[in-house]
């Protein structure tokens, strides 16, 4: 045999050797180890607070009525949100809410001094005077008893809401709000019909009042009512209230909210107001 011969044999052993030893290491000594170090708690690691909810988020709309801001008095208003959990927090629950809310009022008569029709008088050749008076001095009423009508969208894109969950076992869940948000505020002004005031070309100034079309009416200033036909302002919003659970998955809120608005000297929003949410 030769040389060569005896190197491939002596390697064929030593191949045959190690695939020996790699398929009796392979061979298991016992049972499988566990998948990870943690235990299987089943659903209840996907619950923020376990029995009441799934993970804790909410979903819901509310109805009720306002006491609206630029002395517009009461009105309607409703609401909807939507409630994300964070974390527990000291007897309860820390969540993000998302709200959207509407208002609608309608205030009682107020006597505005319309600069449109003032305008017009002086157009005709009345003195300043007479234009001021309005009839029967001057053509075009210029005192005029009007109602505001307003309607304001409040979009509260980030808030925090905490939840008192030690009263679980009675089903009420107090809780409380506070909030940044932005509202858009639209007004105009709807001249009262009072038949003593028609006179004959009136009816251009029987119209809507929008401030927007020339300098603002002074009782309009004075009550801060946002110049022009809408505007933007910054806001925010506190407000507490209870849910009471119907059942694992429903539940009638109770709730009041306070929105402070920014620019016309401090305005305010209060609105009390009730709804169902919805729990998942």
């Amino acid at each position: 045999m030769s040389e060569f011969h005896r190197f491939l044999r002596a390697l064929l052993v030593v191949a045959l050797a190690a695939a020996g030893r790699f398929v009796f290491a392979q061979e298991p000594a016992g049972p499988p180890p566990p998948s990870s170090g943690a235990a299987d708690k089943g659903t209840a690691v996907l619950e923020l607070l376990p029995e009441i909810g799934r993970i804790g988020a909410q979903a819901g709309f509310l109805v009720g009525v306002s006491q609206n801001p630029y002395d517009v008095g009461s009105g309607i208003q409703a609401a909807g949100y939507l409630d994300v959990p964070l974390a527990r927090l000291a007897g309860g629950k820390l969540s993000y809410q998302i709200l959207i809310g509407y208002s609608d009022g309608r205030s009682d008569p107020f006597v505005i001094t319309d600069p449109i029709a003032y305008v017009a008088n002086l157009a005709t050749g009345a003195s300043p005077a007479a234009a001021l008076a309005g009839p029967p001095a001057a053509p075009f009423p210029v005192q005029r008893s009007v109602r505001t009508e307003m309607h304001l969208l409040e979009v509260s894109p980030f808030g925090l809401k905490y939840t008192v969950t030690a009263l679980d076992h009675v089903r009420l869940r107090p809780y409380f709000v506070a909030a940044g948000s932005v509202v858009v505020v639209i007004t105009k002004q709807e001249p009262e019909r009072d038949e003593s005031q028609i006179f004959s070309g009136t009816a251009p100034f029987d119209s809507a009042l929008l401030a927007g079309l020339v300098a603002q009416a002074a009782e309009l200033e004075a009550r801060g009512v946002p110049t022009g036909q809408g505007n933007l302002e910054a806001a925010f919003h506190a407000g507490a209230g209870i849910e009471v659970r119907l059942s694992k998955g429903l539940s009638l809120n109770v709730d009041y909210r306070f929105t402070g608005i920014s620019g016309g000297g401090g305005q305010h929003l209060h609105s009390f107001s009730s709804g169902l949410g919805f729990h998942w």
